[in-house]
């Protein structure tokens, strides 16, 4: 099911958008996540067990990077803002939330800042049924001004339904209910709502021979 949540989008972020974009580290309010049905099964099928949710954050991050890197921005490279942040002793959440933007957009060398937040991040399990669901929480801020230039907030699930009519198409639907929670599959959704939500950014294109051509 595609995202379909509200999006907020400032007219100054239409009318003169930022060059330079932060993505901070992302911040998950779960763990990974709900399991409908029996976990030990769930580990057995995936051969995993549940991440905790700053590995959660960290991956949701570098997806939306990675989507994000296609627009026309220049980025703030992970690496290089997370060393920066640790040695300012920025190393949580409520820290960097709390620190006021203009020092942070300095501090970076960007003129947005992009704030992440996982909202959803479950796997249901319930036999013939089963369901990944991955929800996210966007905002980017001017750091000159502290003004919300885009917000978003939306979630993605993929439903997995069999029906059976016979004992051999009961096993087969086990397994393949069981095969959709993959580890890979929950990375494709994630990089999809990371695609969805990047797709309501407004891109302004320079005419022409702005640049004296």
């Amino acid at each position: 099911m595609d995202p379909s949540g509200k999006v907020f989008i400032s007219q100054n972020f239409k009318e003169n958008q930022p060059k330079t974009v932060a993505i901070l580290p992302f911040h998950s309010l779960i763990g990974e996540g709900r399991i409908e049905g029996s976990r030990s099964l769930f580990v057995l099928l995936t051969g995993r067990k549940a991440n905790s949710s700053n590995s959660i954050a960290k991956k949701m991050r570098r997806s939306f990077f990675g989507q994000f890197a296609q627009l026309e921005f220049d980025l703030v490279k992970l690496s290089r803002m997370d060393q920066l942040l640790q040695e300012n002793g920025l190393d949580s959440w409520e820290k960097i939330r709390s620190y006021p933007p203009q020092r942070l957009g300095q501090l970076l060398g960007a003129d947005a800042l992009v704030f992440g937040q996982v909202t959803q991040f479950d796997y249901y399990y319930g036999l013939l049924y089963s369901q990944l669901a991955v929800g996210l929480s966007l905002e980017m801020i001017a750091s000159q001004t502290g003004e919300v230039l885009w917000q978003v907030q939306d979630a993605r699930r993929d439903h997995t339904v069999r029906i059976v009519f016979d004992p051999i198409g009961l096993v087969v639907g086990l397994f393949q209910a069981g095969f959709a929670l993959r580890p890979i599959n929950m990375m494709r959704a994630m990089d999809e709502i990371s695609r969805e939500l990047v797709g309501t950014i407004p891109v302004v294109h320079e005419p022409p021979g702005s640049h004296g051509e």
